[in-house]
């Protein structure tokens, strides 16, 4: 949960910090990454969902003068605080919960990763020149 400095600290030592509200989903989006394991299915109903649905890419970059690399997921729509795939997100989107305990979270990121391919999200789903 969003609370203390000092817990601000503790969960950064572990690398995953909670920013639940009362136990429940802020939608805030710092699990959203352009980065996941995706399985060839998940590919396919994504691919499927966003063409019947007229799904475009989300950019999420400050203004700057120079380029800057988007690593957040194409999905993550940042005006509506929602993702815009939801109902066919990936199993490690499904199954990611920040408040959950740590060991849990490193246990289920390893067997995703060791499961499936790490597919670059914006670059499969819109092409190479848009993930530029």
């Amino acid at each position: 949960m969003i609370g203390t400095l000092a817990q601000a600290i503790e969960d950064m030592k572990s690398g995953v910090y909670d920013f639940t509200k009362g136990g429940e989903c802020s939608n805030c989006g710092a699990c959203c990454s352009d980065y996941l394991p995706v399985s060839g299915g998940e590919v396919k109903a994504i691919r499927r969902y966003i063409a019947k649905n007229g799904i475009r890419e989300h950019r999420n970059t400050p203004p700057t003068t120079k380029p800057v690399i988007d690593m957040t997921c194409p999905f993550r729509n940042e005006m509506g605080r929602k993702c815009d795939i939801y109902p066919v997100r990936p199993a490690i989107c499904r199954d990611f919960r920040c408040d959950k305990p740590k060991k849990e979270i490193w246990a289920n990121k390893k067997m995703y990763h060791g499961k499936y391919d790490i597919v670059n999200m914006r670059e499969t789903f819109f092409g190479k020149e848009n993930g530029q």
